[in-house]
Order: structure tokens, then C-alpha cells, then sequence
């Protein structure tokens, strides 16, 4: 995890997790940056883990470069 200055507001951004359950049966995992100032939000990373029967399970990662 690195310090991130937001882009609108230059205070540092707070680095959070979130977790959810789709409809679908898939977990998704969120990490992003947000400024507590402003409300501004920068995507950091996006992980889905989702269960096949036929394969087992499959995690997906997916990084954003910024």
C-alpha cells in the first residue's frame, strides 16, 4: 500500500477494502483510494472469486494502473 495524495483536494487518501456477494454466488473484493475530504474514489484493485463445479474455484485479479 502506498500514500496517495487525492487529485482534486492534495490530502491523503484513505485506503479501503469492501466486500460483497453478487446474485450470482460470486464474492467480490474492492480496494480503492478515497479522499475523506471530498468524496473522490480511485480504483486500486478488484478480486472475484466464484465457484464451478466443474473447474472448482476461480479467483480473478484485476489491478489498476494509475
Amino acid at each position: 500500500m502506498k500514500e496517495l495524495l487525492c487529485p482534486k483536494c492534495n490530502i491523503r487518501m484513505d485506503f479501503i477494502g469492501e466486500a460483497e456477494s453478487t446474485s450470482d454466488g460470486k464474492k467480490v473484493v474492492r480496494y480503492f483510494y478515497r479522499c475523506p475530504a471530498c468524496g473522490t474514489r480511485i480504483n486500486d484493485e478488484e478480486i472475484v472469486i466464484s465457484k464451478d463445479e466443474r473447474n472448482g474455484v476461480t479467483i480473478s485479479i484485476s489491478q489498476q494502473l494509475f
